[in-house]
């Protein structure tokens, strides 16, 4: 489909079969066109911990406050931003020479700007836009190929944090359930916002 009938069909899925799993191939191929994403500097500063394994869904649906999308879902994918969006300058950079993206001489005003040091807020606000982006790209990709998804930002980020062993230099961007539809009619979708509503020219 073109993307605009995807943009239209895609709908948040509230209720999942149970009892289908997705294929390893088909994650990994999400995965893969999520990280065609744009990212700052290039960094690609995400990372997903999928979950496939029932009960381990269904812990995950307890720590989201017992939700039972997320509870049914057939994978789930927590999406992660890397704080430290300095971590693999040396990769980065190379990558810019290599393409042609800068010039060897320029290589030390771009490695200070890609691994200065940042206040921690600034560092948590970069990953969380960064992985934000691939959240987006994830989600539509996964609709792209028969799934149903469903964004899921409610859940106890302590208990996910320690459940899932996650880094404290990872900061939890969003909780995507990914399965296959029931035969449930959704409910009509909720209006959206005017054009005119949302839109500012040249300055608010």
């Amino acid at each position: 489909m073109d993307f605009s009938e995807l943009i239209q069909k895609r709908r948040a899925c509230h209720s999942f079969e149970t009892d289908r799993s997705i294929p390893e191939a088909d994650l990994r191929q999400m995965v893969e066109e999520t990280n065609l994403t744009p990212s700052g500097y290039n960094a690609q500063p995400w990372e997903f911990i999928i979950i496939r394994e029932r009960e381990n869904i269904v812990r995950m649906g307890e720590i989201a406050f017992s939700q039972p999308h997320v509870a049914d879902a057939s994978a789930l994918i927590v999406v992660l931003g890397d704080s430290f969006i300095g971590r693999n300058v040396d990769a980065i950079l190379a990558d810019w020479l290599k393409y042609g993206y800068c010039e060897k001489e320029d290589l030390p005003v771009f490695r200070n700007s890609i691994a200065k040091n940042r206040k921690p807020e600034q560092l948590q606000k970069m990953a969380l836009r960064n992985a934000m982006l691939a959240c987006m790209t994830l989600i539509y990709s996964a609709e792209n190929m028969g799934y149903a998804t469903c964004p899921v930002m409610g859940f106890a980020q302590k208990k996910m944090v320690k459940e899932l062993n996650i880094p404290d230099d990872r900061v939890i961007a969003l909780l995507i359930a990914i399965g296959y539809p029931t035969s449930v009619s959704p409910k009509p979708r909720l209006p959206r916002k005017k054009v005119d509503d949302v839109i500012h020219w040249e300055r608010f």
